[in-house]
């Protein structure tokens, strides 16, 4: 019994002393959660918003815009309407690359519709000695379909 009285306190201070590092472990591992959520979010919106410009037969910039802002915005924390961080640029190219697309697509006529999705993320923690911002990039490219003949 008198090697018990010596030890009181014992739990309390090894949990006093793991707690901060607990607590890091689940901030980082919340923005690094969030973070992976929010890429795939700019990389789905870029998909979704270059396969609307591609079947559609007479596509717009800002229909294919549209379509990828809808879809960023059904991830949760993210607002795919926010302009100051989400910038949404869609283009149309022939296959060569060099000129503008002739409306409506034809088979000789081959165009390619590309939306490219750019984000900056922010970290719930301000965490210091590491940027407290990511920047995300995803573009993707579709060959638009022929309007039927």
């Amino acid at each position: 019994m008198r090697f018990l009285r010596d030890e009181h306190g014992q739990s309390f201070t090894e949990t006093a002393l793991l707690l901060p590092i607990l607590v890091f472990l689940i901030l980082a591992g919340g923005d690094l959660a969030r973070a992976y959520a929010m890429q795939l979010a700019v990389q789905n919106g870029a998909r979704a918003g270059a396969e609307a410009a591609a079947i559609d037969f007479t596509p717009t910039e800002t229909e294919a815009e549209a379509r990828a802002r809808d879809e960023m915005s059904r991830t949760p924390g993210m607002d795919g309407y926010n302009t100051s961080t989400v910038h949404v640029t869609v283009t149309f190219k022939k296959s060569d690359g060099t000129t503008n697309c002739v409306q409506p697509v034809t088979e000789p006529n081959q165009c390619y519709a590309t939306v490219r999705v750019q984000f900056t993320f922010h970290t719930i923690t301000p965490w210091p000695l590491i940027p407290n911002t990511a920047n995300f990039d995803r573009a993707t490219k579709m060959r638009m379909l022929a309007a039927p003949q």
